[in-house]
């Protein structure tokens, strides 16, 4: 989802770009609530990753972000099932009652992976110094 030719408005991170935004904290555990990644599974496989960001107080918001190694891992409900497991251990854990996503709204399989996890489309505008995508579309869910 990153990088000429569908998504040249997202270019690819240098290691030392994305280690800005995925601090040491992220993979250790040592600080879950300023954000942590998980790997997703599939029959012992990694097959791609999901993490949240910090989680802001008063109502324990946080944004999440996904990615699926390969598309031959994309239809099979792995992105679904690993965004409403996440959503649930941090309500369960962290007390979370908003998350957030943000994709390039040419990427209607996640989106619909992202609607059938409980997340509505919003109006919400993303600064776009801040959205990794000039379509960014921002989905919400509430904890049930």
């Amino acid at each position: 989802m990153m990088g000429p030719p569908t998504y040249p408005d997202s270019k690819i991170p240098t290691w030392e770009e994305f280690l800005v935004d995925y601090r040491e904290y992220f993979f250790d555990s040592s600080q879950p609530l300023l954000g942590r990644c998980f790997v997703i599974e599939v029959n012992s496989e990694p097959v791609g990753q999901i993490n949240h960001d910090k989680i802001y107080p008063p109502d324990n918001t946080t944004e999440l972000d996904i990615w699926l190694k390969n598309s031959k891992y994309t239809g099979k409900g792995y992105g679904t099932d690993a965004i409403i497991t996440l959503c649930d251990y941090l309500t369960k854990t962290f007390g979370c009652q908003k998350f957030l996503i943000s994709p390039s709204r040419r990427n209607t399989n996640a989106i619909k992976a992202y609607k059938k996890a409980g997340f509505i489309e919003t109006d919400i505008a993303i600064d776009p110094t801040m959205a990794d995508y000039n379509d960014a579309v921002v989905l919400i869910k509430y904890a049930s």
